[in-house]
Formats: C-alpha cells, structure tokens, sequence
C-alpha cells in the first residue's frame, strides 16, 4: 500500500511533465499558423501569434526560457533597445549560436513568447535569446526567464499616459533585476545616474564614454532627472552628452558615476572604427551609424557581449555584418528616391534623430507622422519638449511633411518654432498616404520619415508592398 502511495507523486509529476510538453507544441504549432495566416493577410504583426501561444500554454515564455542552454539576454531602458538588442543578437549569432530575438521591436510578453518559439523546434531550443522588453513588462518577464543578463540603455520621461514618472519606471526594472539568474549580471550605463543606482545590490558590469564627443544636438536640460535618485540633491556634472547622461557627482551624499569596466575611449577614420577598453584590453571595432545615441547602443552591446563570452574577433566580425535595426535610420531605395526611416517617440530622441540628420549636410525632404494609438502614447504634449527652435534650421529641410492622426499638432509645433508655414505641407490622417505624397512630390533627396511607432509599421508597409523592403519579421 504505502509503495503504491509513493507512487503517485510520481505519476502526477510524469502527468503533469505530458500536459506541458503538450501544451508547449500545441502553442508552438498554433503561433506558427496563425502568423502565417497574418503574412497571407499581409499584416507583420507578431503580438497576435504571441497571445495564441499564450491562451495555449500560459507558462511558454518560461517553458523555452528554461531550455536555452546560453541564457537569456533582457534588453531593456527608454531609448536604443531595438538598436542594442539588434547587435547583441548579430554578434551572438556570428559566433554560431542559435538566436531567439524579437527583432521587429514587439517588446511585450506576447511579443516576446513569439520570439522565443519562433526560434524553438521541439528537440532543439535556441541556444540563446536576446529579448528587448517594455520597461514595464520586466518585472512579469524577469522571473519567467531568469535573465543570465539584463542590459539597461537609458531612463527618460516617455509616455506619462502609460508609464507615469521617470521613478516609477527605474522602479520596474529594478524589481526585474531582483529576478536575475544565478551567476546573472546586470549590464548598467554608468553615465545614466538613474541607471548606475541599479547596481546596487546585484553583480554589475557598467559601460559609458569617455571620449570627447558632440551630441551633436542640443544639450537638453536634465528635467525631472537633474536630482540625485538618492538623496535629491542637484547633480553636479564636468561632461554632459546630452540631456542627463555623463561624467556626474552628486554633492549632497557623495554618489558619482561608476567608473565603466566597458568604455568608449577613441575613434579612427572620423568614427568609423571604435576604440573600446574592455577588461580584456582595448579593443578596434568598426562602426558607422550617427549620432552619439548609437554610440552608447554599440558600447552597449560590447559590454553585453564581453559578459557572454565574446572574443573581440567574433564582436568585430558580428557590428562589421550588422543590419540596421527595424525602423532606425534603416536606408531603403523607393521608387528611385532615398529613404530614411527613424521612429521617434519621445523628446530626448526625436532631439538625437534630428541632430543625427543635421549631420547629414544634403538638402532633403522630412515627413514627420504623429500618431496618438495606445502603442504610441495618447498624450502628445512631449512635442512642446523637443527643441525644434535650434534643430529645424539645422536639418535643412527644403520641406516639412507632417502626417498622421496628430499631423495638425506637429504642424503647430513646427510654426511656433519658427518655421514657415510655406514649407510645411500637412497631410492629416493616414500616415500611409502622407509619405506617398510626399515621395511623389518632386522634392530634395534624401527623404527623412521620422514616425512614431504606430505610424512606423504603417509607413513600412507602403515599402513592403513594392517589395522595397521585407515584411519586418523576416529580418
């Protein structure tokens, strides 16, 4: 009898271990159909087939998580996350690994769950994932894949509709990182005073700048982030890239930027090599996208990768192959014209975008379209906070195209900062139809479309209809 008894934890065990290996085929097998039914459809969306697979096998994310023998990479922070994840995920795969990463930027758990079994085969898990997450769905994401690394760019006020105050955001990455595996290290911008007080308490590694570069754009003021997070005394700073980042103390309790393991330190041929001081010795690796925004984002990434193992060859090889990340200064030839495509969707980056289209000394064409969807932000007072009245001269846009559902709100902006109204044209609703007739007019080359992310995947599908670019989700 009592032999029998014993037996049962067993067989609930055994029966239990059958429903989820079911299950996770199950879900395996209907995000699989349901996305290909969406590219019949032609819609990209991967937030669909995630939450299939998650009415299927609620426990995915953490099902794929637990077989992935290199870990899992969270990426996470306001701005660069798509960027940064990008390079980490085309290093790793450089180096031969099997790569589970959201590349399309769906950063929510559905998004997430897909990336994770499109990369799965049953038998065979990917070897790796690096998963760029919403800052708020860290704490929900953290402790189903107990992260082996969790990178974080930056914190600056985005969306208040959705996020509230820049604290309540450091806070859920925080609470995420208390979830970090065992051996985890958390890979922290040293130069982000919000940032660097993440380190406290867990196995930190930090990176930063340290060689004398222009932003390029306008240093904006710290705003609600001049404050020590520790102690509320103002920061006191000898170098500021920009907005809040840079070489910071605080006078009241002492608190000063950590000194980075992982440090951008020179550059060769005008920016197109970098000079990267690792624990392991300096390294030469090659770069070349603008701005000093993707500056940190590379730096970023060779601090992540130095964590995961990475030689400098592999790192080296892995940025010389890299794509342009989804929607981030991707170059695309349509119709014979000269495209840019940069999202935009928050003050300091909508500053770093036009600075990084300043620098391009070519008159051109911008269509700016403003979308006000959930994924976007319902609020877009943020526009008052980019300032336009010192980049809009520089950009040297013949012509100002504003589209969007909030297209008149831009046009607004662009007429208080000083631009004349002859060379806005507005185009109101569909951002679609605003960048067509933008590129049929007989304007500048290169043409510049800064979106925000609703308007993004809009914009984009008027180039995949005509085969311009491919459907986001095939890379």
């Amino acid at each position: 009898m009592t032999g029998g008894f014993r037996s049962r934890p067993r067989m609930r065990r055994k029966e239990a271990e059958h429903t989820a290996g079911w299950r996770l085929w199950a879900a395996w097998v209907g995000a699989r159909i349901v996305a290909w039914a969406s590219r019949l459809a032609g819609r990209g969306g991967s937030s669909l087939p995630g939450r299939v697979a998650l009415w299927l096998a609620p426990d995915v994310v953490a099902a794929v998580a637990r077989q992935t023998v290199g870990g899992v990479v969270l990426v996470t922070g306001t701005n660069g996350k798509t960027t940064t994840a990008g390079l980490v995920a085309g290093m790793l795969r450089t180096a031969g690994r099997r790569v589970a990463h959201n590349r399309s930027g769906a950063n929510l758990l559905p998004g997430i769950a897909f990336a994770l079994l499109e990369a799965y085969r049953p038998g065979a898990p990917p070897d790796t994932a690096v998963l760029e997450t919403d800052e708020a769905t860290v704490p929900r994401a953290a402790p189903l894949v107990r992260p082996r690394v969790v990178l974080v760019t930056n914190f600056f006020r985005d969306q208040l509709d959705r996020y509230g105050e820049l604290s309540t955001t450091v806070r859920y990455v925080g609470t995420g990182l208390e979830y970090l595996g065992p051996g985890g290290r958390a890979v922290l911008n040293a130069d982000d005073p919000h940032v660097a007080q993440l380190g406290e308490g867990v196995e930190a590694v930090y990176y930063g700048l340290e060689a004398p570069v222009e932003s390029g754009g306008p240093l904006e003021d710290p705003g609600d982030a001049r404050f020590c997070p520790q102690c509320g005394t103002e920061l006191v700073y000898t170098v500021r890239r920009y907005a809040h980042l840079g070489l910071w103390r605080c006078p009241g309790c002492g608190a000063r930027r950590p000194t980075p393991q992982v440090a951008l330190v020179g550059f060769e041929e005008a920016g197109r090599w970098l000079r990267i001081r690792t624990p392991a010795g300096e390294w030469r690796l090659p770069f070349g996208l603008p701005g000093v925004y993707n500056l940190y984002n590379a730096v970023a990434a060779v601090a992540a990768g130095w964590v995961l193992g990475l030689d400098a060859q592999t790192m080296r090889d892995g940025l010389a192959s890299r794509a342009v990340a989804f929607g981030r200064m991707e170059g695309i030839r349509f119709r014979g014209r000269e495209v840019r495509l940069a999202l935009v969707k928050n003050p300091t980056g909508f500053n770093q975008v036009l600075a990084a289209v300043a620098s391009d000394p070519r008159p051109k064409t911008l269509v700016v379209a403003i979308n006000d969807l959930d994924a976007d932000g319902r609020d877009v007072s943020w526009l008052w906070d980019v300032d336009l009245e010192t980049l809009w001269p520089r950009a040297r846009a013949e012509r100002w195209w504003v589209t969007g559902l909030r297209a008149r709100d831009m046009a607004v902006r662009l007429k208080y900062a000083g631009c004349p109204p002859e060379r806005i044209a507005v185009c109101e609703g569909s951002p679609e139809r605003g960048v067509l007739a933008a590129l049929e007019d007989e304007g500048a080359d290169p043409v510049y479309v800064l979106p925000t992310y609703t308007a993004l995947l809009a914009v984009r599908r008027v180039f995949e209809r005509e085969g311009a670019v491919r459907p986001f989700r095939e890379g």
